[in-house]
C-alpha cells in the first residue's frame, strides 16, 4: 500500500513539474506552488496526492477551456483552506458534549455542596443552641446550688402560699405552686417560708421547704426569659427537667406556668 502511495507521489511531482515548465510559472507562482504542495504534504486529513493527481488530469484533458496556472494555483489553495473547516466541523459534537458533561458536574457538585453546607448550618445550629442551653442551665445550677448551700435565715415564715403571695410584693410575677415539685416528693413535706434572691440578674423567690427523713429542698421561682435564660425544658409540653450535680448539691431546673423554677437538695 505504501508503494502504491510512493508511485502516485512520484508521478504527481512529475505531472506537476512538467505542468508548471509548460506553463512558465513565475518566481512568485513557483513559491507558492511549492507551499501549496508542503502543506498537502504535512496535512493529516488534507487533500491526498491523487486528489490532487486527478485535478491534474482533469485540466490536461480539457481542451475547451483550460485555466491558467494561476487559476490551478488559486482553486488548490481554496481547497486547501476548506480541510481546516471541515475538521472543525467534525469535532464540533464532540466539544459540545464535553460542554455538556461540564456542565452537568458542575451543577452537581453546586447542589452537593448546598446540600452539605445546608446540613452543616443545621447541624451547627442544633449543636450550638444545645450548647447555649447547656451553658446557662450551669450557671443557673451553679447560683441556686450556691444559694441553698448558704442556707440564709427566711424572711418570711409561714405554710400558706397566699400569705407568701402577700410578701413577696417587689416580684414581677405571682408564686405558684409545683406539679413536679409534688409529684417529685411525698406528702410529709412542708413549707416553712421563702426569701428574695435572684438568678441571673433576676429577683426571684426562694421558698424553702422540710421533708421527713429528708434533706431540706429549696425551690426557686423566677420570670422565665427565654432571651436571657436560653431554652429550657417546659412541663406542660412534655419535656423532662434538667437533671445537674453542682456543688454535692442535686439541681433540677424547667419551666412550669410561664415560671422557671429549680430545685435543689443537698447528696446524703
Amino acid at each position: 500500500m505504501s508503494n502504491k502511495h510512493d508511485a502516485t507521489d512520484n508521478s504527481f511531482r512529475q505531472s506537476v513539474k512538467q505542468y508548471i515548465e509548460a506553463q512558465q510559472l513565475s518566481d512568485e507562482a513557483l513559491a507558492r506552488m511549492e507551499a501549496l504542495y508542503s502543506a498537502a504534504a504535512q496535512a493529516d486529513e488534507g487533500l491526498s496526492a491523487d486528489c490532487l493527481f486527478s485535478k491534474e488530469l482533469q485540466l490536461e484533458s480539457d481542451a475547451i477551456e483550460k485555466p491558467s496556472a494561476q487559476d490551478y494555483i488559486d482553486e488548490t489553495e481554496s481547497m486547501l483552506a476548506s480541510q481546516p473547516a471541515a475538521s472543525s466541523k467534525g469535532r464540533k459534537p464532540l466539544v459540545k458534549l464535553v460542554y455538556a458533561l461540564a456542565a452537568s458536574v458542575f451543577v452537581l457538585v453546586a447542589a452537593f455542596q448546598l446540600y452539605s453546607y445546608t446540613q452543616i448550618q443545621q447541624l451547627f445550629n442544633g449543636a450550638s443552641n444545645s450548647v447555649v442551653m447547656t451553658s446557662m442551665s450551669w450557671k443557673i445550677a451553679d447560683e441556686v446550688a450556691r444559694n441553698h448551700v448558704k442556707m440564709k435565715p427566711l424572711e418570711v415564715r409561714t405554710e400558706q402560699l397566699s400569705q407568701l403571695r402577700d410578701y413577696f410584693t417587689q416580684l414581677d410575677f405571682t408564686p405558684v405552686n409545683s406539679s413536679f415539685l409534688a409529684k417529685a416528693n411525698d406528702t410529709d413535706s412542708k413549707m416553712l417560708g421563702g426569701r428574695y434572691c435572684s438568678i441571673q440578674g433576676l429577683t426571684a423567690a426562694q421558698i424553702r421547704f422540710s421533708q421527713k427523713d429528708k434533706q431540706p429542698i429549696t425551690l426557686y421561682e423566677v420570670q422565665y426569659d427565654p432571651s436571657l435564660y436560653g431554652e429550657q425544658p417546659i412541663l406542660e409540653q412534655g419535656d423532662k427537667p434538667t437533671e445537674l450535680m453542682v456543688r454535692g448539691v442535686a439541681v433540677s431546673i424547667w419551666v412550669e406556668k410561664g415560671l422557671l423554677m429549680a430545685t435543689a437538695r443537698s447528696v446524703d
